[in-house]
């Protein structure tokens, strides 16, 4: 049985085996995991926004529906417009709950888990266009996606 090895020639006529040494692949790994250690915050913080967003979208459509019921019937119906709001990662409720003639409303969404990263916490809105947040006041607009 013979074994087979790749080798090439150099300019000399000597064979040298190919591959790669142990200090070339540590520098690889290095230099892999430091662009990961640069992307990965990265991409978590941009996965947060888009949900966030999503957050915002789902509170605009749940007070235009509010905002419809008050124009047919001149109160706002705190047991309507919720169906088929809550996401994956945001929870919606409207305070006050159950009434059905309410004369104002505020509409949260809460993260269904709490990051410590997040400054925002539960975004909320109410019948006069209000924006809040739970967390630091001065994120206020970033959290809300610059509206």
């Amino acid at each position: 049985m013979t074994h087979v090895t790749r080798r090439s020639a150099d300019a000399t006529g000597r064979n040298i085996a190919n591959g790669f040494t142990l200090l070339e692949l540590l520098v690889a790994v290095l230099i892999l995991g430091i662009l990961l250690a640069i992307a990965l915050p990265s991409y978590e913080r941009h996965l947060q926004r888009g949900q966030r967003a999503e957050a915002v979208r789902l509170l605009l459509a749940a007070a235009a529906c509010q905002e419809q019921v008050r124009s047919r019937s001149g109160f706002y119906d705190t047991t309507r417009c919720l169906g088929g709001f809550d996401t994956e990662r945001y929870r919606l409720r409207i305070e006050p709950a159950d009434a059905p003639a309410a004369a104002a409303f505020t509409l949260i969404a809460e993260p269904r888990s709490i990051r410590a990263d997040d400054a925002c916490g539960a975004l909320s809105l109410d019948q006069a266009g209000t924006r809040g947040i739970t967390g630091n006041v001065s994120a206020l607009a970033a959290c809300w996606g610059g509206r």
